[in-house]
């Protein structure tokens, strides 16, 4: 994500976003399902929030307790998070292309810091 950082605004995350602003609405009919391989362009992680239905779900006979959430992570992404809520509890997916198992701890590190300053509140 430094990486894309770096290169900024119009070279990086966001740059196609930016382009979308000089085109007409009709223009981004046609040029979507052109620009789809380029998701690295458009962000650098996905956040997104999964609610659940507050009923009992069940597999194969047997209740869920818990379900866990499993992000898309997009080719060139570099993380995505998925929160979901389902009876009362809630339940947090990560997943990542670390460049060395020392960033997957800083992150696994960073994550659990930053829920343990939440349950504090």
């Amino acid at each position: 994500m430094d990486a894309h950082k770096q290169r900024g605004p119009r070279r990086g995350a966001g740059a196609v976003a930016l382009l979308a602003d000089l085109l007409p609405a009709a223009g981004h009919r046609f040029t979507a399902p052109l620009l789809r391989p380029s998701a690295p362009l458009l962000f650098d992680a996905l956040v997104t929030n999964v609610p659940l239905p507050d009923f009992g779900f069940s597999l194969g006979g047997h209740r869920l307790a818990g379900l866990h959430p499993l992000p898309p992570l997009a080719q060139g992404q570099a993380l995505a998070v998925a929160v979901s809520s389902y009876r009362g509890r809630v339940r947090l997916g990560v997943r990542g292309r670390f460049v060395s198992p020392a960033r997957t701890a800083d992150l696994r590190d960073a994550l659990d810091a930053s829920m343990a300053e939440l349950l504090a509140v």
